[in-house]
């Protein structure tokens, strides 16, 4: 690889890797190789990672974060998620994300969203590989920092980006795909405002000739790119024929579920032909793609009730479309860790679907709860339970022969498990084993 422009970022720097994670050993490891004398600093909350750190970068200082003068630095590289508290300078913030679209963003299919974003980056990478080296990097996939060999060489990148790694950052990615905006991260954010201009970091630093391709109901989109490609009209699926100007393309051999999966599908395929993959290229990623675990994932049939692990659901429009995909639920369980987010509208769905059995668990599903009764819903099937063991438990008793239970929680999974993965695991094993 050419590691002379690599040099330039870091030779000289004093260098913090803020947060040891996937993103940080991926960074501190790229730095090291790139300036071998260098010697950066390595600083996280967690003891554990520190030990890790250690072990891993004798190279380097490792230090717990309160000990740290982050004023001492001239180069940041903050991990995605980490809240930045107002006495740290954020001239000298960068991080991955950051650093990978400053150099390789000309050769970036880049995709955020509330929700969709890893169904379509995954699909992006999929259209993409019949024809061209591509890398699946970022929120799903490898830490960008590990395709940068193959970016050196020419390979494009399909970037699942999250707003936590767009938060700061001053590069677009040629291709952007901003599938929809909806109330998240709250906790992080403070408002629904702020979390908006995180994600439209993924468009606003795009250079003339570069593609937006976009939901125009997002706040001031349309006012900042009126030549965005617009999902809903311009690109669409009607049933599982996908439509985006000039192209039909029937899709049926696909095996995702979900209306909402084919309008994800329709803009990956927009996405890609902007690059010049084929027709032939896009169906036959279609027809051989596997949906990823977690995301409307059926896990089969046990004592005659079938299991949809929905695990990704974390908020309530996404629990929606799931009802609205699989009409043989008979049972939902719902809830986890309460970030505020509003629930309204998951309650009107629940309160339209008399026949459904509502399992509510943990701290979001205890406010959904109250909130039903507040509302004078008819609380004949809703069951709270403690936690989703027994939320499982309580679904056999009641989940009719020959339906479904569906696992879709409208909420964050992280005052109980490491993530949405850990949490479909957890209900794998609880319901068919495995």
């Amino acid at each position: 690889m050419s590691a002379g422009s690599w040099k330039n970022e870091f030779e000289g720097h004093r260098i913090l890797i803020w947060g040891y994670g996937r993103e940080g050993k991926a960074s501190v490891e790229f730095i090291h190789r790139i300036c071998p004398d260098l010697k950066p600093v390595i600083c996280d909350e967690s003891e554990k990672a520190l030990a890790s750190a250690r072990n891993n970068h004798p190279y380097a200082e490792v230090k717990p974060q309160q000990e740290v003068d982050f004023s001492a630095f001239d180069l940041i590289l903050k991990a995605p998620g980490i809240v930045v508290g107002g006495d740290v300078d954020r001239t000298h913030l960068t991080g991955e994300t950051q650093l990978f679209l400053k150099h390789y963003a000309d050769h970036t299919i880049g995709v955020t969203g509330t929700k969709g974003k890893s169904t379509t980056t995954s699909l992006v990478y999929a259209m993409m590989k019949e024809e061209k080296p591509v890398h699946l990097v970022g929120n799903i996939g490898t830490p960008c920092f590990e395709a940068i060999d193959g970016m050196e060489k020419g390979d494009y990148a399909a970037f699942e980006i999250s707003c936590h790694q767009l938060e700061f950052c001053p590069y677009s990615p040629h291709v952007a795909v901003f599938l929809n905006l909806y109330p998240e991260h709250l906790d992080h954010y403070g408002t629904f405002e702020a979390y908006g201009r995180a994600k439209a970091n993924i468009y606003r630093h795009q250079k003339a000739g570069d593609i937006l391709i976009a939901d125009p109901s997002i706040p001031e989109i349309e006012e900042e790119r009126p030549d965005l490609i617009r999902i809903g009209s311009d690109v669409r699926a009607e049933g599982k024929t996908l439509i985006i100007p000039g192209k039909t393309l029937d899709a049926s051999g696909c095996a995702l579920l979900g209306e909402h999966n084919y309008q994800n599908a329709a803009a990956a395929f927009a996405a890609v032909q902007t690059l010049g993959i084929s027709d032939q290229s896009v169906l036959h990623a279609l027809n051989t793609f596997h949906p990823l675990a977690h995301r409307l994932e059926d896990l089969g049939e046990k004592d005659g009730i079938r299991y949809i692990n929905d695990s990704i659901s974390t908020i309530g429009q996404a629990t929606i479309k799931a009802l609205e995909t699989l009409p043989e639920v008979n049972t939902v369980l719902i809830g986890g860790m309460d970030r505020g987010i509003p629930y309204g509208e998951l309650e009107d769905c629940l309160m339209a679907h008399p026949s459904l059995h509502v399992i509510l668990m943990y701290a979001s599903g205890k406010r959904i709860y109250q909130e039903l009764q507040q509302k004078n819903a008819n609380m004949e099937r809703v069951i709270l339970v403690d936690d989703l063991a027994e939320a499982v438990a309580a679904a056999r008793k009641v989940t009719a022969k020959g339906m479904i239970c569906l696992l879709s929680p409208a909420a964050a999974s992280y005052d109980h498990f490491k993530n949405f993965e850990e949490r479909g695991d957890a209900f794998r094993k609880l319901t068919v084993g495995g």
